[in-house]
């Protein structure tokens, strides 16, 4: 079974995704607001589809920081979020945790643990390089 899907495939995948329905008005909002409450369902894509779109249509200079409170979980979305860009986990989108570092120079999607996003914060309060937390 083939694991890649064509744009044209994703595209009709997501049409019915709860999501995608929001994304023209997320995306004009991420341009003047500097804070962005979506609620949205169980399943309407804001993990699996909507990081990926925010990531190739917002104009965003720097990463984008997601956090996901379990390790299983977060290595789990990273994997799938890697799978949907035909990549492994490491380039576009990798993921970090407490003794795993799955990132590389050219991720721009991080998918990260709260002890992680904790001691970034610590480090550096304005998250320099970072244009977007997702929690």
């Amino acid at each position: 079974m083939r694991a890649i899907l064509t744009q044209a495939e994703r595209e009709f995948a997501v049409s019915d995704l709860p999501v995608s329905a929001v994304l023209p008005d997320l995306l004009q909002a991420l341009e003047t607001a500097p804070q962005i409450l979506l609620a949205a369902p169980t399943g309407a894509g804001k993990s699996t589809w909507l990081p990926l779109q925010l990531l190739q249509r917002a104009n965003l200079s720097g990463r984008i920081i997601m956090l996901e409170p379990r390790r299983l979980a977060a290595r789990n979305v990273a994997q799938r979020l890697a799978e949907q860009l035909g990549e492994q986990p490491g380039e576009t989108v990798g993921y970090r945790m407490r003794g795993e570092n799955c990132v590389g120079p050219a991720t721009r999607l991080e998918v990260v643990t709260e002890g992680i996003l904790t001691r970034m914060l610590q480090r550096d309060p304005e998250l320099s390089g970072v244009s977007l937390v997702i929690l």
